[in-house]
């Protein structure tokens, strides 16, 4: 008789169907971390197009905004007499897979960099994705809170 080397089939179908019960065991936990993901990653982008229009603001010297259209949001900067510059946008559903839901679908900044609310109100940015979610607060003067 010879000697054989190697595995045999039932060997190899028992460390599959090992290496199948195992991912699935870990699926769940993945893909709650993809989603988790995908809303901070929403949200850094939300406070750095609010941190671009302060900025765009303070250097241009004129009044900006950062305005939410659906779950699109993008910078503009006043150019005078009612016209406004478009400087960048995204579109949160599409790069993220998030939806946005907004107390105030305009946060105007003065030339100075402070936003125009003067502190009355917060605007409360809401990102959500699945079951997850997760908001962004914007103070009236411009204060930013990610939570």
């Amino acid at each position: 008789m010879r000697n054989r080397t190697g595995y045999s089939v039932l060997e190899l179908l028992v460390v599959f169907v090992i290496i199948g019960v195992l991912a699935l065991m870990a699926y769940p936990s993945v893909r709650r971390g993809l989603r988790g993901n995908s809303i901070r990653g929403a949200r850094t982008t939300v406070v750095t197009l609010y941190a671009q229009a302060r900025a765009t603001a303070v250097q241009g010297n004129r009044r900006t905004a950062l305005r939410f259209s659906g779950n699109t949001a993008f910078v503009t900067a006043d150019r005078g007499g009612g016209a406004l510059d478009t400087l960048g946008g995204v579109d949160l559903q599409a790069q993220f897979g998030v939806s946005v839901s907004t107390s105030d679908s305009v946060l105007w900044l003065d030339a100075r960099g402070l936003g125009m609310g003067a502190g009355t109100s917060t605007t409360t940015i809401a990102l959500t994705r699945e079951s997850e979610a997760d908001t962004v607060e914007i103070s009236g003067f411009g204060r930013v809170i990610a939570q």
